[in-house]
């Protein structure tokens, strides 16, 4: 392979994997198609990292102007800062999981029951079935509590087939 196919072939597929993270980042972002673009756009996004440094290697002689620029010097203290911003204020210790389940658990049981694809007369016959009252509670929570146990064990009922 001579050195201006390989650098057309760097930058072409620079290219269009760059099209292809921004269109699934943006449809991630929005949650559209999210089974489908997840994968592609964490599959690809390594692929563009070699790509990105095929490019540069191979165009080496042309980038290296640019590193000297002081618009370069300024770019990268942006988009440095910006980084270093999302990460600095991002939650610690936060257990994902844990929020999503506590949430699911003190929400309104009508909203709970979204969750799990049921609705709150089904969900009161399988726990009278079950030996347990709903009362006045309003949440898997207070459910728990009136009935002393588990707010798993009242979702495990509830959707019980």
């Amino acid at each position: 392979m001579n050195k201006f196919f390989k650098r057309d072939l760097a930058t072409s597929f620079t290219t269009f994997i760059f099209i292809v993270m921004a269109t699934t980042g943006v449809f991630m972002f929005y949650h559209i198609l999210d089974n489908y673009t997840k994968e592609m756009h964490k599959i690809l996004g390594l692929a563009f990292v070699a790509i990105v440094f095929f490019h540069v290697f191979f165009n080496w002689k042309g980038m290296r102007s640019y590193f000297s620029k002081k618009v370069f010097l300024f770019s990268g203290i942006v988009v440095s800062v910006i980084a270093l911003g999302f990460i600095v204020n991002a939650p610690k210790g936060t257990n994902v999981k844990k929020t999503i389940i506590m949430s699911v658990i003190n929400a309104p049981i009508n909203d709970s029951l979204l969750v799990f694809n049921s609705n709150l007369e089904n969900a009161k016959q399988k726990l009278e079935k079950a030996g347990l009252k709903i009362g006045t509670a309003t949440t898997f929570q207070e459910i728990a509590k009136v009935n002393k146990t588990s707010p798993f064990n009242i979702i495990n009922i509830i959707t019980e087939k």
